[in-house]
């Protein structure tokens, strides 16, 4: 069957046997990363309707989290990029193998169900890592308690570690490269 993500309209192949008898499966789309839920065809249900409005989310101690970090992030300057480069995260293994994505933000969090980058692999926790990009151009890749673990070098990570241009780390099953590029500012405007 193909697969339309409602977001973008990316178009991707799926084997109808892929569902083994659930009602429907939720996609991540490779393109523009959103979510959405795809009712199994040999059911007979009819597909559900986009809403028009996604439902305001209930508060949890993680939103409170996330909100909080953001706000002090903000407040101290740190939330910024530095400008001139770019930093991007190679998937090299894993459900998203072979994409690439820029990051846009100076936190990015990883994670199977929360977070930036949302990666649908099963040995990786729900909030799994947190790459930080300071205001000096540094990376640094913070585990967040995760139940496997985050590695690189070999060694599985237990504070934050800086990592550098081409360096991989692994959360689960999933191994990601850090790409780190000084950009031409007048190619920016």
């Amino acid at each position: 069957m193909i697969v339309v993500c409602p977001s973008c309209s990316a178009r991707f192949q799926y084997s109808d046997v892929r569902f083994q008898g659930a009602k429907s499966k939720r996609f991540q789309c490779p393109k523009c990363s959103m979510v959405f839920e795809v009712m199994n065809p040999s059911t007979g249900e009819p597909p559900p309707t986009p809403r028009e409005e996604a439902p305001e989310p209930k508060p949890t101690e993680t939103t409170s989290r996330r909100q909080r970090d953001a706000l002090l992030a903000s407040a101290t300057g740190e939330a910024a990029m530095p400008p001139g480069m770019r930093y991007s995260l190679a998937f090299l293994t894993g459900p998203q193998a072979s994409t690439v994505r820029v990051l846009t933000s100076a936190v990015t969090v990883i994670g199977r169900e929360e977070g930036d980058v949302i990666i649908n692999d099963p040995e990786t926790s729900r909030r799994h890592a947190r790459i930080e990009i300071h205001a000096d151009g540094t990376a640094w890749l913070s585990d967040l308690g995760s139940t496997n673990g985050t590695v690189t070098n070999g060694k599985v990570i237990d504070g934050p570690t800086q990592l550098s241009d081409r360096q991989e780390f692994s959360c689960g099953k999933s191994t990601f490269m850090l790409l780190i590029r000084a950009v031409d500012m007048m190619s920016m405007d």
